[in-house]
This record gives structure tokens, sequence and C-alpha cells, in this order.
């Protein structure tokens, strides 16, 4: 049985020389790769979870504020006589902020992505996963407590997986691989 190494990626036999890291192969594309390692992909994880949640604080301060308030009229009077109805409101706010993040970061890369110097793509062919699916992709890590127990799991073993879903995995863009898909001098 193939592991999903050997059926989504090859590995080149080169080395990237500015990160020392092995070279892999899209199979579709063709296009080369280097995985970023564990360490740094679980701290831009991490960074990216401080920043939904801080977006997320602030706008549930923010509608908590309105609500006592009642500065949304009929809406604030409901959300203050149904304790189940305004927790309802704070978790849409949560998965408002969280797909919205999500499809930010299926399209042009996160906070994380940019601290940690990585991007998730498809193993596959390289490619990103796109506003929808980026979306539902955050959505789904906020009902699994345990990435983050993984991801530091993923870490500590060097691994570089990007979510449950062996079809992506997080590249270091600051990999010195040339547009041919191989490292610079490589012919």
């Amino acid at each position: 049985m193939a592991t999903t190494d050997e059926k989504f990626a090859r590995n080149t036999g080169l080395v990237d020389p500015a990160t020392g890291r092995p070279v892999r192969r899209h199979t579709v594309s063709g296009a080369s790769y280097v995985p970023k390692p564990g360490w740094p992909h679980f701290w831009g994880r991490a960074l990216d979870a401080l920043v939904v949640m801080a977006v997320s604080g602030i706008l549930m301060a923010v509608l908590n504020s309105l609500v006592q308030n009642l500065a949304l009229g009929s809406v604030s009077l409901a959300l203050l006589s149904s304790d189940g109805l305004f927790v309802a409101a704070l978790a849409a706010v949560w998965l408002l902020v969280l797909f919205a993040y999500g499809m930010i970061m299926g399209t042009t890369g996160s906070l994380g992505d940019a601290a940690a110097g990585m991007r998730s793509v498809r193993i596959a062919d390289g490619t990103t996963s796109g506003a929808w699916l980026g979306g539902w992709r955050a959505v789904c890590w906020s009902f699994a407590p345990a990435y983050m127990l993984m991801a530091f799991a993923s870490a500590l073993g060097g691994g570089s997986g990007d979510t449950f879903d062996a079809k992506f995995t997080a590249v270091d863009v600051r990999a010195v691989v040339g547009p041919e898909g191989r490292p610079p001098g490589i012919l």
C-alpha cells in the first residue's frame, strides 16, 4: 500500500540549498516544493488561532455591548430574554469569523502563513484550496480540538502535515526552488 507521500508527491533526491531540506515534486504539475518543518508550521497555525480568537472576541464584545444598550431594538430584547439565542448569536459570530479567515487563508494566505514563511497547497498539483474550501477547512478545524495536540506531536516528530486531510501540505515559500521546478543551478 502506497503512503500519502508516495501517492501525491515524489522525492526528487535534491536538497534545497537555502533550507537544507529535501525537495519534493507535485505529481500532477511536476513543480517542486520544500515541505515546511513542524515547529514553524505549528507556531504559524497557533498565530492563526490567536487572530481568530482576538477578532471573534472583539466582535462578540461589540455584539454584547449593542445588546446591553438595546441598540438593536427588538433583536436586543430577544437576545436579552433568551440565553440560548444569545449563545447561538455568539457561536454564529465565531463561525463567521472562522469561515471568513479560512476563505482568506485559502486564497491569499493567512498571517500565520506569512509569519512562518509557508503556504498551504494541495500535494498533488501545488494549488491552493480556494475561498470556499478554505473556509470550510477552517470551520472543520474548530471542531477538532485535538488538532493542536496533533500539530504539536507532528512538530515534535519533524512533520509538516497541514491538516487531517492528507491532500494538503504546508510548503516553505522561503526555499530556493526555481521556476522550472528545480533548485537554481540544477539542470
